[in-house]
């Protein structure tokens, strides 16, 4: 039984490996990954990131307007971005940037 476990470790963790970098960063709503994009944020004075893509889930962190966040994927069609500012990992709507 243990051989078995060792394998299925094994091969978890090279599909981990072998996974898109939105997996890295641990999103599993993402739907698009983003290759090297930092943002600024335009809108208002300032954006919300969230836990999840949608307004009704928790606000992590307020970014405010001339902040760049790294973004590594979307969701919902490109509508939320899944991304970084400093050390917090959140969603953000996308007219935080356009």
């Amino acid at each position: 039984m243990s051989g078995l476990t060792a394998v299925t470790a094994l091969a978890f963790g090279a599909t981990l490996m072998a996974a898109p970098s939105a997996s890295a960063v641990g999103s599993s709503a993402c739907t698009e990954n983003i290759k090297d994009a930092t943002l600024p944020v335009v809108q208002w004075d300032h954006a919300d990131m969230y836990t999840s893509p949608s307004f009704k889930s928790k606000v992590k962190k307020s970014v405010f307007a001339g902040n760049k966040v790294r973004v590594y994927c979307t969701a919902k069609h490109g509508s939320w971005y899944y991304g970084k500012f400093g050390k917090t990992k959140g969603w953000m709507e996308e007219h935080a940037f356009f």
